[in-house]
Parts: structure tokens; C-alpha cells; sequence
């Protein structure tokens, strides 16, 4: 790169550990200062920042290697989850605020009783502090990160590594959340400058959208312009194992399946960061439509120019010794082809602010687990807040090192994507239930965590085995049975929680569902009154619809398919009218 790009990077870089540097006074407070801001981030902020952290170096990528693979129904590995998204902004916002909870695993003491509480809560810790956290961090961000300064700067796969997680974790040590999310603000608005530069680049290098459209139809390149996956015509190929069965999967299984079916601990860090259920509330919308409608388009326009103007030869990579197309890097080298100097630094600084803004979220997200949830409830229950907060500026410098070792095994984003998928499937009817079901207690959710892996080793066996066709409906379907049928049983053969703690955790957070046993004891009124969730779900509906069909809508419009663009569009405009006149209503009342 020229030196002028150089310079528009690092003066990005400076100016985010400048952010980190002004806020480390305010941050290093208490605890509460360094993991959820005080309690008093507003909607937008905190929004913005959750939408950051998804906008990650990684993801640009990970989006044009689904296009190139499959076209641009392959986003529906991502638009899927939308739906649990959609969850936890009617439903899991006001839940999780209610429970006052610093993170996602202190849920745990607040809803089960007795040592297995206390286990399980310093097990997921551990599990999502550190390897959960570790994986994900150096399979998608550090991976991402390390793909564009490859491309485009020349670096190695070493050095490029050791840069990208070096800056990250010295302001996420100092600024703590504050930190974070004033600098994710920042750095979202850079990214996604970026990412629409780019896109326009790179349909004008095609020859325009006509260009682009015409050399994307179908039959010259399949259905890489489809939006909803084709069926099969093959009649030796069963409809489970078709697209659309894998789409059907999706829609179907997937969102609620997952981990992150009530939210996801990012996400919940957010959620009661803010001030208020409102804000809550706002905060988990906001991000909804940042994330899925409007950081969408630019990455697929983007992704279908390069099927036109990078073939595959060009992105054979080795590693391992084993020679494959690298779908993902046609991405960062894009910027390399097409922009001029200066424009080149712009968009590299860019994918810095999306590195940047995940991997101190992550930092940040782990350190709270290991101390709020490990250290202080277990090793050292009696210090000061001063040597929390010391603890907790070390302890990230651990996380990146084993973000490190993990960046340095993996070579494809998307693989380690839909193995977390996979993994993760059959842990979310736990996560609902907890909240819905007075019987569920911590030895349902040990039990579900420790047989995910064996399950999903055990699955492409079981379904030869029992003659079923493959395809992810039927291998989600069986993650979410077999995997119920060891908690379901662990779950009623084990002592229930104790009734004092189920009440004061109904009475506290007033969640819907199978209560009765819990729920006539506090009845009559007060805080602890049951309220209507009808009139919630029904807004999670329309919403996930709208929200769906306004991700849709402006992409097909922008590819020239008026029809369908503006049918989806006026769907999206009806649902979200809906969804706010109800909510007015709802305040009203």
C-alpha cells in the first residue's frame, strides 16, 4: 500500500485507542463501570454497538463466500436467526433486564438453587468465557482480519495475525465496555462507509447493475440471483437434501435451536447495560435493522461482482498442504484491484473498525465471565473493587492468546460458522424453557452442553443407520431430539429447584409460561403479577416478517427487480406500521 493508505490506517487506530485512553478513568470505577457501563447506556449506543460487533472483519467475507458458493439465497444462514432476534426484542429484552443480572451466566444462581447452580455457573464460565469465546474470536474475526491484510497489505499469516489482535486488545484492557462501545459507534460508521464504497466500486468495475444482472442470470450462472433457494430436479436426490430442505431447515429448526435462542450473551450484556426495558427494547431493534437490512446489500452487490470479475482459479490457496478456492478472500482483493490510493487505506481502516469492534466486545464479553462469574464468585469473594477491575484489564490479554493458537488452525470462516451452528443446535430448547418451565433446573442445562458434542459426532452414523435422507432439516431435528432425549429425562429424575428461589425469580422477572406452582404463592397483584405475553408474541411475528421482507425488498429493488423488490418492500412498511401502532397501544395502556 501507498503510504498515504498507511496513514489514513494508522490514524484510525489512533484515534481508537485515544477513545479507550480518555474513558479508562471512568471504566476502572467498579465492576459495574468496566462490564455494563453503570447501567445507563441509551438505546441507540447500545444498538450501535451490538451492531458493530456482528459487523466484524470476518463477516464481508464470510457473506461472499455464501454467494460465490451458492448465491444469494446462501444468506439465509444468517437472515434465519433474524427470527430469534425478533425474539429477543418483544420478549427476552424485558426478561433479561428484570433478572439485574452483570451477565448471561449469573442468570444462573438467580434461576436454579443449591452446588449444581453454582457448578454449572462456574462450568459456563469457563466453556463460554474461555473456548467457546477463544474459537469464535480467532475463527471469524482474527481469521477475517488476517484474509484482508494478506490481500492487501502483503503481510504474512504471522505478523498479520499478531497485529490484528495486538491493537484490539490494548484499548478493550484500558477503556473497559465504556470503551467499547463509544469506539464501536465510531468504527460502525467507518465500516459501513467502507462496505458501501466498495459495493459501488465494484458494480461500476462490472459495468453497472445491467451488466451485472445480465451476467448473473440464469442459464449463464444457475440461480446465483435467487433470493429463495431452488428445489431439486434431480429425482435421485430426495427434497430434504435440496436447497430448499436446507433453507426449510433454517426457518424451521435452526433460530430456536441455537445458543443465542434468548438473545446470546453479547447481546445480553447490551440489554442490561441500557437504562431501562424501553431502552432494552430499542436496543436489540435498532441492531436488528442495522445488522440484517441495512449492512446486507452493499456485501452481496459486492460478492456477485466479484463472481464476474474474479474466476476461481485466481483464489487457489494452500494450506495444510491441502489446496482449495478461498472463496472469502475475493472480498479484501477486490479493494486491492479496484481502489485508488487513499480510497485503498479507507477501506482497510474499515476493516480494522470492524475487527476492531468484535474483538474488543469479545474481550470485554470473556473477561466479565472469568470475573464476575468465576474469580470473584469462587476465588476471591472478599476484594476491592479496584482489584477487579485489575483483574479484569489482565485477563484479556489470555483471551487474545488463545484467540491467537485457534486463528492459527482454521482457514475457512464459513466452515467454523456452520460448525458453531451445528454444535450449538440443541442447547436452545433448554435456554427457552428455563424461562417458561418452572421443572427445568442447572442439570438440564449440563446435561444438554455436555451431550451436544457426542451428538454431533454420533449423528452422520445414527442418521445411515436408521435410513434417514441427509439434509440440515433432518440433522438439526435429530440435534434437537437426541439431545432432549438426555435432558428431558435428567431434568425429572433430578430434585426440582427450590420453591423460595423459583418465587423470588417469578416475582422478580414475571416471565410467561408453566408457573402454577410457582405463581399462586405470590398471586394477587404487586410486582409479582402475571401479565399478557399474547399481544408480545404476536409483535415478534409481524416483526421478524417485517424485518425479513425489508432485508429482502431493497436488494431485489437495487437489482432491478422492481416487482418482487417493491412487494417486499410494502410487506416490510406494513409490518413495521403494525408493530408500532401496537406498541403504542401497549404504552398507551
Amino acid at each position: 500500500m501507498h503510504w498515504l493508505d498507511w496513514a489514513i490506517v494508522w490514524g484510525f487506530c489512533l484515534v481508537s485507542l485515544l477513545i479507550g485512553v480518555l474513558v479508562s478513568t471512568k471504566a476502572g470505577q467498579s465492576l459495574e463501570a468496566y462490564f455494563v457501563s453503570n447501567r445507563r447506556l441509551g438505546w441507540w449506543l447500545a444498538g450501535t454497538s451490538i451492531a458493530a460487533t456482528a459487523f466484524s472483519s470476518d463477516t464481508p467475507l464470510l457473506v461472499t463466500g455464501m454467494v460465490r458458493r451458492r448465491g444469494i439465497w446462501g444468506n439465509w444462514e444468517l437472515w434465519a436467526l433474524g427470527i430469534s432476534t425478533m425474539a429477543a426484542v418483544f420478549i427476552f429484552s424485558r426478561l433479561w433486564k428484570r433478572a439485574n443480572v452483570m451477565t448471561e451466566v449469573e442468570l444462573v444462581e438467580r434461576r436454579y438453587s443449591g452446588r449444581a447452580a453454582a457448578f454449572l455457573r462456574g462450568f459456563k464460565a469457563l466453556y463460554w468465557g474461555v473456548c467457546y469465546n477463544c474459537f469464535v474470536m480467532g475463527a471469524w474475526p482474527v481469521v477475517g482480519m488476517t484474509k484482508v491484510l494478506e490481500e492487501t497489505t502483503g503481510f504474512s499469516r504471522g505478523p498479520a495475525i499478531l497485529a490484528s489482535v495486538v491493537i484490539g486488545t490494548a484499548y478493550t484492557s484500558l477503556a473497559g465496555l465504556w470503551g467499547v462501545v463509544l469506539t464501536d459507534a465510531f468504527q460502525f460508521l467507518w465500516a459501513m462507509a467502507g462496505a458501501v464504497l466498495l459495493a459501488v466500486w465494484a458494480v461500476g468495475a462490472v459495468g453497472g447493475v445491467d451488466q451485472l444482472v445480465g451476467r448473473l442470470a440464469p442459464p449463464v450462472a444457475g440461480p446465483v440471483l435467487a433470493v429463495l433457494p431452488p428445489m431439486t430436479t434431480d429425482p435421485q436426490v430426495s427434497w430434504v437434501a435440496s436447497p430448499f430442505g436446507w433453507f426449510l431447515g433454517l426457518m424451521l429448526v435452526q433460530w430456536w435451536a441455537w445458543k443465542n435462542a434468548d438473545g446470546g450473551g453479547i447481546i445480553v450484556q447490551r440489554l442490561v447495560s441500557c437504562r431501562d426495558e424501553r431502552q432494552a427494547m430499542g436496543s436489540v431493534l435498532w441492531f436488528s435493522i442495522a445488522h440484517y437490512c441495512l449492512r446486507s446489500w452493499p456485501w452481496i452487490l459486492t460478492a456477485l461482482a466479484s463472481l464476474v470479475l474474479i474466476p476461481n482459479d485466481q483464489l487457489l490457496v494452500t494450506h495444510n498442504a491441502q489446496t482449495f478456492v478461498d472463496h472469502e478472500r475475493a472480498y479484501p482483493r477486490l479493494i486491492t484491484m479496484l481502489l485508488p490510493v487513499g480510497l485503498k487505506g479507507v477501506l482497510v481502516a474499515s476493516f480494522f473498525a470492524a475487527f476492531l469492534s468484535t474483538i474488543s466486545t469479545h474481550l470485554n464479553w470473556g473477561s466479565s465471565y472469568l470475573v464476575n462469574d468465576l474469580y470473584k464468585r469462587f476465588v476471591n469473594r472478599r476484594a476491592s473493587e479496584r482489584h477487579y477491575v485489575a483483574v479484569s484489564r489482565l485477563i484479556p490479554f489470555g483471551l487474545a492468546a488463545g484467540a491467537l493458537w485457534v486463528a492459527w488452525q482454521i482457514r475457512s470462516i464459513g466452515e467454523a460458522f456452520t460448525l458453531i451452528l451445528n454444535l450449538t443446535a440443541g442447547i436452545g430448547p433448554v435456554y427457552l424453557l428455563r424461562w417458561c418451565w418452572w421443572r427445568v433446573n442447572p442439570w438440564s442445562e449440563i446435561a444438554a452442553m455436555t451431550a451436544s458434542l457426542p451428538v454431533l459426532w454420533l449423528r452422520p452414523h445414527a442418521l445411515a443407520w436408521l435410513g434417514l435422507p441427509q439434509g440440515l432439516l433432518i440433522e438439526l431435528l435429530f440435534m434437537v431430539a437426541a439431545t432432549g432425549l438426555i435432558w428431558i429425562p435428567v431434568t425429572l429424575c433430578t430434585p426440582p429447584v427450590e420453591r423460595g428461589v423459583l418465587r423470588h425469580f417469578y416475582a422478580a422477572v414475571r416471565p410467561p409460561g408453566w408457573w402454577k406452582p410457582v405463581a399462586p404463592a405470590i398471586a394477587g397483584g404487586g410486582p409479582g403479577r402475571s401479565e399478557p405475553w399474547g399481544r408480545a408474541v404476536s409483535q415478534w411475528l409481524i416483526a421478524s416478517a417485517a424485518l425479513l421482507a425489508t432485508t429482502i425488498g431493497p436488494l431485489q429493488l437495487l437489482l432491478h427487480e422492481y416487482r418482487w423488490g417493491g412487494f417486499w418492500c410494502a410487506v416490510g412498511c406494513a409490518g413495521w406500521l403494525t408493530v408500532a401502532v401496537r406498541l403504542r397501544g401497549t404504552r398507551a395502556q
